[in-house]
Formats: C-alpha cells, structure tokens, sequence
C-alpha cells in the first residue's frame, strides 16, 4: 500500500491475516448490531462509530488502530454526559480494553510495520495484552461469574439488569469452561511468553484452550434459554473473537503462513 492510499481491499481467503481481518471485522459488526437493537436517536451513535471502525480496520485505513482504541470509548464517555448515563463511562474503560485488543493484536501478530516496532518488542508487548485480553472476554462473556458466582448478569435495552441463575450442573460446566481457559492462559504464558518446552503444546494451543471457555459459556447461554441470547450476532461473535484468541499466537510464533 502507498503512502498516498487511504484504503486496502483486503485479500479473502485462508490464509491467517485474512481470517484474522474477518475476526476482526466481526466483532465490530457484532458490537454494530447490538447498538442498533432498540436506539434511537443520539444513540445510533455507538453502532455507526463501531461500524466505521470495523470497516476502518478492515480497509487497513491510515491511523485506524489507534483512532477505534481511543475514539469508541471516548464517544461512549460523550453519550454518558448527553444520555445523563454515568454507568456508560464505566463501560468506556472495558470498551477501551476490548477495542485494544482487536485493533492490535492482529497487527502485532503479523508484525505490521506501521506500528514501528522490532519483532522482539513486538512480542514483548503481544503477550501481557493477549492474557488481559483473554481474561477479559472471559469476564465480559460470563465465564467467571457462571463459575465463581452460579449466575450470568446482563441487562436489557433499557439497562434493567437482569441474572440468570444457573443449575448445579450448568455451574459445574462453568468452572470447567473456567479451568480451561485458565490451563489455555498458562500456556501460552509458557510456551509463548516464556518460551518453554511443554511437551507438544504451543502458544496457539492456549488460544483454542481460551477460545473453548467462551465456547462452553455460550453453551451455557443457550441452555439457560436467556432471553437476550441472540443466535447469529452472539454466535457469530464469540466465533470471532475466538479466531483472534488462536490466529494471534499462531501468526506471531508459528508464522503468517502457518
């Protein structure tokens, strides 16, 4: 790409960038989606920013990372003072950690030279920001409340809070989705991180340990018959950030071409 291009069609196809710039893509439209159910008004705001931002990314437009890190969290802390919604600014510190870790991990995986960074600093830094990121979805998708609290918390378009209470059985579920996650953790820790030899593990396979976690909560999900469980758009992003949780350590220790 020039420096004089404003956009890049990426290339579709298997290979890793390309699955991760999909990931990439569907979260946001999963994050569009949700902020469009039942808006009106000032609060289209949210899934048109989310909306540009996923495109951004995926068009590799010029300062696109930094621009949805920091722009989604602050238009959320704007519409906290204009919604007179103090809670949302709460939820413009996860945002920021969330949009962070989709924006640059992918980039910092395959080594992009726009962040001007040499590969061993790049993975200096890859790896603290993988663990807060998959710790965090861990939190943000109810895996740690299912299995430390027996419970999934969410809350309606109207911000009414609401708890699913979990069976003795599906908390059970939960906690192993939790150990799981947590074993996936602490091996990439070690074998990415730390670069240990841990049998025939590697960092990607703490990613698909992770991305499992999130999997069994979203089982969890479903067979609680939770009535803000949407299929397609939930599915869809667990699927994606999934991709991002394995193809980061995949790209960034196995190669781009793996």
């Amino acid at each position: 790409m020039s420096d004089e291009a404003m956009y890049k069609i990426p290339t579709i196809d298997l290979s890793v960038p390309s699955l991760l710039a999909l990931a990439q893509l569907g979260v946001f439209a999963a994050f569009t989606y949700w902020g469009s159910v039942d808006a009106s008004g000032v609060e289209y705001l949210f899934p048109v920013i989310t909306g540009m931002a996923g495109l951004a990314l995926f068009l590799s437009v010029p300062h696109a990372r930094m621009i949805a890190t920091f722009g989604l969290p602050a238009a959320m802390c704007v519409l906290s003072v204009v919604l007179d919604d103090p809670e949302m600014i709460f939820w413009a510190v996860f945002m920021l950690i969330m949009v962070g870790g989709i924006a640059y991990l992918p980039a910092m995986a395959l080594n992009d030279e726009a962040l001007g960074l040499d590969e061993e600093a790049m993975k200096n830094r890859l790896g603290p920001l993988w663990v807060l990121f998959a710790l965090f979805t861990m939190f943000m998708f109810g895996t740690i409340d299912g299995a430390l609290e027996g419970e999934f918390l969410d809350e309606d378009s109207d911000g009414t809070e609401i708890v699913t209470e979990l069976d003795s059985d599906q908390q059970t579920i939960a906690q192993a989705g939790l150990a799981i996650g947590l074993i996936g953790v602490v091996v990439f820790l070690m074998t990415g991180v730390m670069g240990m030899e841990v049998g025939p593990m590697r960092p990607w396979h703490g990613g698909a340990l992770a991305s499992g976690a999130l999997f069994l909560t979203m089982y969890l999900w479903m067979s609680t018959d939770s009535a803000n469980f949407e299929p397609i758009p939930d599915i869809g992003m667990i699927l994606a950030i999934s991709g991002i949780l394995t193809l980061v350590p995949c790209a960034a220790y196995e190669g781009s071409e793996s």
